[in-house]
């Protein structure tokens, strides 16, 4: 897509812009950015960009792309966004095996853990569910209609996730809702069986992720939203266990020091907004990685699975700031921090700000 027009004597108003994607390879073999309509992938092995392949009768996308995601074994890839289009690629040659339309615009995806269903909800609050079962490695899908899997009726679900054990599906939505419901033995039936819902969120719910415990095979949800608040909760019972205030929490001469280093090329307003935009957990379960609002880098809270408790991390300046730094470092983490962090947004942004002008064409602002 071309770069959208300004009106007409109006050279000061600002182009609204989808927010850019990033996923990373959970084998750490690629990672994926999508700006706009744009998908560009890396490969991280032989260091070097991935040439797409889309036979489809619409190949690529022709709108802005709103998710992106990979299954947990990094054998599959989906995009989806605004032009209605699910596209499913195989990683291993990144050729579409299944392009899949939808009626409404696309806002979120999950994989199921088997690598068997994708799941994608709609902008009307639909969860549709679409079948891989019989997939030829590397060939193309036929192409394969969704069926509704359940729905959550005109709110427009912002996160899906599958619990690690697979026995539910949790969704979001801009309403405050998280709702629990039991995957059923064929999706295609649809899931009419809720398990539970965890109320509690103020403002919209932005962004869920598990906590994997040997203690909890279903796993600890934990959620992120736009009332400052990240939340621990027991999805069988839909119970809360804690709650973490972000906007309390942060260091006066931490956040002072950022503002005094940002305000002048990045605006920090007075009041800053410390709504959660995203998050995601480590492996073993003990750090939370969070993009929040009003900071141009990554707030770490730890997690305690015994006493089911969140808490803020120390954080020092120079790891946020070498996040976006001009000269870009690992400085603040050692090999096997990077290691363990490898799934979080910690890395995500790493790989962004290393990769996003070499290979992106983009020229630094």
């Amino acid at each position: 897509m071309g770069d959208a027009q300004m009106e007409e004597g109006d050279n000061t108003r600002e182009i609204e812009v989808a927010p850019a994607l990033i996923a990373v390879d959970p084998a750490q073999r690629s990672v994926a950015v999508a700006v706009g309509s744009d998908l560009r992938v890396y490969d991280l092995i032989g260091d070097c960009p991935v040439s797409l392949v889309d036979d489809s009768a619409k190949p690529f996308h022709s709108d802005s792309i709103r998710a992106i995601r990979y299954d947990a074994s990094g054998k599959l890839f989906v995009s989806a966004g605004d032009d209605k289009l699910v596209k499913i690629w195989s990683t291993d040659s990144w050729f579409c095996i299944s392009s899949v339309c939808c009626e409404k615009r696309v806002s979120a995806v999950a994989v199921s853990n088997d690598g068997l269903f994708v799941c994608f909800a709609d902008k009307f609050g639909v969860v549709w569910v679409v079948s891989l079962k019989g997939d030829a490695e590397n060939q193309a899908l036929a192409d394969k209609k969704a069926a509704p899997m359940l729905a959550h009726y005109c709110s427009i679900i912002t996160s899906l996730e599958f619990s690690p054990d697979g026995r539910f599906i949790v969704s979001a939505d801009r309403d405050y809702k998280i709702r629990v419901t039991v995957v059923p033995k064929n999706p295609l039936d649809g899931a009419h069986e809720i398990q539970t819902f965890c109320l509690g969120h103020s403002e919209y719910v932005s962004c869920l992720d598990f906590i994997h415990s040997p203690d909890y095979p279903h796993g600890l949800l934990i959620s992120g939203s736009g009332d400052s608040t990240v939340r621990l909760w027991d999805v069988t019972l839909g119970s809360l266990l804690d709650t973490c205030e972000i906007g309390s929490k942060f260091d006066r001469r931490f956040t002072f020091f950022l503002k005094a280093e940002l305000s002048a090329t990045d605006g920090i307003e007075e009041d800053p907004c410390h709504a959660v935009t995203d998050l995601c957990t480590c492996p073993n379960g003990t750090s939370v990685a969070l993009a929040v609002q009003s900071l141009k880098g990554i707030m770490l809270l730890n997690c305690n699975l015994s006493a089911k408790t969140l808490s803020m991390a120390k954080v020092s300046i120079s790891l946020v700031l070498s996040l976006f730094c001009k000269d870009f470092r690992f400085s603040f983490l050692n090999s096997r921090q990077i290691h363990a962090m490898h799934g979080s947004i910690v890395l995500r942004h790493i790989y962004a700000l290393r990769y996003r002008y070499a290979w992106l064409g983009k020229e630094e602002s």
